[in-house]
């Protein structure tokens, strides 16, 4: 049997090895979230930097340079906007109040994107009856100057009926395959950027509730 000074001694010592080893993980715990603080809020900066470089000079009545820029910023950067929200919203995870106003901002943001979705298909419809359009309109232009040819002596002297013909055809041809690429080529990178944010979207909603719920730790 032990003496009771030494069951007490021991048990003082095992109390004191739980203290430390429980005010080590809190220290790690803590330079943990300030490392994630740094990291979140450079890569907040640099989404700040490189949204203000392609924001100007803005035009946003312009449906180019609006597809152009969903695509560039929110589209390709939007996973490092998503990655810093995370980091700093767990390294503020101690501070309630901070911690909720970035929740808060992740789900406005989230719905934000979701709602820049709606936009991007418009403006994706839009730019792909323009191309078409336009396409129509020069397929036109050169079927034009074909019936030109063939009402020209000139023309009529130099070429046969055959080869206007031919021309014609390969003129349509050419119209309806330029159509083609423009549509496909349009609805790939509509679905592209409304992919981007719809994931993008959702990820940051669901940051800003993990962050509004999320008690100090």
């Amino acid at each position: 049997m032990l003496p009771i000074d030494s069951v007490s001694t021991h048990i003082h010592l095992i109390q004191k090895t739980a203290m430390v080893s429980s005010f080590g993980q809190t220290g790690s715990a803590k330079i943990a979230k300030a490392f994630c603080r740094i990291v979140g809020v450079t890569c907040l900066i640099v989404f700040a930097i490189n949204f203000i470089a392609i924001l100007l000079p803005p035009n946003p009545l312009l449906l180019e340079w609006r597809l152009g820029f969903l695509q560039q910023v929110v589209s390709d950067r939007s996973v490092l906007l998503l990655f810093g929200a995370a980091l700093l919203t767990y390294g503020s995870s101690e501070t309630q109040k901070l911690r909720r106003q970035l929740a808060l901002t992740s789900v406005i943001l989230g719905v934000v994107f979701l709602l820049s979705c709606v936009a991007v298909v418009r403006d994706s419809m839009q730019l792909n009856s323009i191309a078409v359009k336009n396409i129509t309109t020069q397929a036109s232009q050169v079927q034009s100057q074909i019936e030109t040819a063939k009402s020209s002596p000139e023309g009529a002297a130099n070429i046969t009926p055959e080869q206007l013909k031919q021309a014609s055809q390969l003129v349509d041809t050419k119209a309806v395959s330029l159509k083609q690429g423009a549509q496909t080529g349009v609805f790939k990178a509509g679905s592209a950027i409304v992919g981007n944010l719809v994931v993008v979207g959702i990820a940051l909603i669901n940051l800003g509730r993990y962050g509004m719920k999320s008690r100090k730790g």
